[in-house]
């Protein structure tokens, strides 16, 4: 008769293999670190910040009491200028100048949702570059903007990149945590394994659920030291 495993029985299973689970988790960690430490190379990314502006409908009205004059802000325009930031982000990407100077870095530019600021990110394995990329691209996009729209805007540098203190990937928590847990898994799967094939019928398992016939009495095996039995 096949034995039906309960949870209780599990549980004893992994007990049993307690160590093994316990080392196998630790291993795993351990070269999850080692891997992440000293195989996987080092990731910086920083921003700039630009704005991009439909200055068309920013006129100037009356004077305040300081004697400058107040910019009264169009509501046509501030749609305009987030639909030209938008356009922006791909026109940058694809222009000749810009693509010069990105050679090869990770960069990307995006609008930040419903304004008409763009970030542009740079990513490199050398903090000092990925912060120079980002302030080019920066600088160049001015020039950039007029080439294709001529006075009908303008692009200002609102946040330059600075170079990144620490990597941005890889995660190294992330990476040890998924360490752990691979072995962890591994361990459960090899201990319920070993147990599985294991057919041979062990003091604590009980005989009459197993084999479904009552029973009486165990005969014990005494063993001494050197291998002699009575």
């Amino acid at each position: 008769m096949s034995r039906q495993l309960t949870i209780n029985d599990i549980l004893k299973m992994f007990l049993a293999h307690i160590k093994l689970i316990i080392i196998m988790a630790l291993a795993g960690t351990l070269l999850s670190f080692i891997y992440v430490s000293y195989f996987v190379t080092p990731v910086y990314s920083t921003t700039a910040l630009i704005l991009v502006q439909n200055t068309s409908g920013f006129t100037t009205g009356g004077a305040t009491a300081d004697g400058d004059s107040e910019q009264k802000v169009n509501t046509n325009d501030i749609t305009q200028s987030v639909m030209l930031a938008n356009t922006c982000t791909e026109l940058f990407m694809r222009d000749p100048e810009m693509k010069s100077i990105i050679a090869g870095n990770s960069v990307t530019i995006s609008a930040i949702e419903d304004t008409y600021f763009l970030e542009i990110r740079a990513s490199s394995s050398d903090p000092l570059e990925a912060a120079n990329v980002a302030n080019q691209v920066a600088k160049a996009a001015p020039d950039v903007f007029a080439k294709y729209f001529e006075d009908a805007g303008k692009v200002d540098t609102v946040d330059d990149a600075a170079i990144p203190s620490a990597p941005s990937s890889p995660n190294v928590k992330q990476y040890v945590m998924i360490g752990f847990l691979g072995g962890l898994v591994l361990a459960l799967g090899i201990s319920f394994l070993i147990e599985i094939i294991d057919t041979t019928v062990k003091p604590g398992d009980d005989l009459y659920e197993i084999y479904n016939i009552p029973v009486f009495a165990e005969i014990i095996d005494f063993e001494v030291e050197g291998g002699a039995k009575k």
